[in-house]
């Protein structure tokens, strides 16, 4: 894509590729080179109408850039530095460079390759037009495809733009932008207004591609911040259980806010283990983890008072307030594993040996007599 000077309009850029040399053979042979050549000058000027850049690689007749370029600038709407060519040095020319120098932009390769300066540029052009041309054509479709760029195959002129449309036919449906009604129109006789119906179809598809990014940008964004919202909450529940747990150092702690804090600051623990589990994942459901995390926490906690209150009933009574802090340091990690594996505390949790049912009963109930 250019910009105006001056104006920062974005000017998109199409590649030319392809040729219809009649001493070549082809497979699909090229049909009708005369009404080829003549179709290239107006999807030429086409585009220039449509305020399309070109990237041409070689002025040759043989190759198709020649003609499209010369529609191009017989349009009349060609921009200054509207004609990118991207060329070893030395192999640049167009039979228009003299009388319309200020079109033109070169841009001379190092490589002695023009396989080089050809492939380099696909990656940064807005669309491909193929018209006829062999492997290499075909090559460039299918880089095309692949990175999901606008195209235009001629197919109705032979040539390996035939199989390009062909993959293209088969699997629009996966292209970032083509549609059924682009691709038949590709293959379709060519006439008056054939030329300007393809342009219209490269525009629709850059505007799908376009939109399609810019849903996808919306949506990576959309989840940056409830990625950012769920570390807040993270942060905000980890100093809640850190400020409970200095509340039972600070104050005298009765029966009822001693049980209140050994049944909350795991619930909290749980929930904080599950959403740092949930940030890690690519699937991130941050309220369903919080609240599976916290109840996974909070019963795993319970579970572990409970065996705790078998062999010390009085555990949690006025009197013994420094066993109930105690027994914060254990029930707040325990609440935030439990809370990072949470799938695996609801399957234990439907298991039969979630709470050692025979042990607790041999306990509480003695040897049989």
């Amino acid at each position: 894509m250019r910009f105006f000077e001056g104006v920062g309009v974005v000017r998109p850029r199409i590649a030319v590729v392809g040729s219809i040399d009649e001493t070549r053979v082809f497979d699909p042979p090229v049909t009708d080179p005369v009404g080829a050549r003549r179709a290239c000058e107006k999807l030429g000027g086409e585009l220039a109408g449509a305020g399309w850049d070109l990237v041409v690689y070689s002025g040759q007749s043989k190759f198709v850039e020649a003609d499209v370029v010369r529609g191009y600038l017989g349009s009349g709407k060609a921009e200054a530095g509207s004609v990118e060519v991207r060329a070893p040095k030395d192999k640049t020319g167009f039979a228009e460079f003299s009388s319309h120098r200020e079109v033109f932009d070169i841009r001379s390769d190092s490589s002695r390759d023009w396989e080089v300066s050809y492939y380099r540029s696909l990656a940064g052009v807005d669309g491909v037009l193929l018209v006829g041309g062999g492997r290499s054509t075909l090559v460039t479709g299918l880089i095309a495809l692949t990175l999901r760029i606008p195209v235009i195959a001629a197919a109705t002129f032979g040539g390996n733009a035939v199989k390009v449309w062909g993959h293209l036919d088969n699997e629009y449906r996966g292209h970032a932008a083509a549609d059924a009604v682009d691709v038949a129109a590709m293959a379709a006789p060519w006439g008056d207004g054939s030329a300007k119906r393809l342009v219209g179809s490269l525009i629709a598809q850059r505007e799908t591609q376009q939109r399609h990014i810019q849903e996808n940008t919306a949506a990576r964004r959309r989840e940056s911040r409830r990625t950012n919202i769920g570390l807040a909450v993270i942060s905000g529940l980890a100093v809640l259980v850190v400020a409970g747990l200095a509340v039972t150092w600070g104050w005298q702690l009765g029966t009822g806010l001693s049980i209140a804090l050994l049944a909350l600051l795991p619930t909290l623990a749980g929930a904080v283990g599950a959403l740092v589990r949930t940030s890690l994942d690519r699937s991130q459901d941050w309220a369903r983890a919080a609240v599976l995390g916290g109840a996974a926490g909070l019963i795993t906690g319970l579970l572990y008072i409970a065996s705790q209150l078998i062999g010390a009933p009085d555990v949690l009574d006025t009197s013994q307030s420094d066993s109930v802090r105690r027994l914060l340091f254990f029930v707040l990690p325990i609440g935030f594993v439990a809370g990072l594996t949470f799938d695996a505390v609801y399957g234990k949790l439907r298991g039969k040996d979630v709470s050692q049912a025979d042990t607790l009963a041999a306990i509480t109930t003695g040897p049989p007599k």
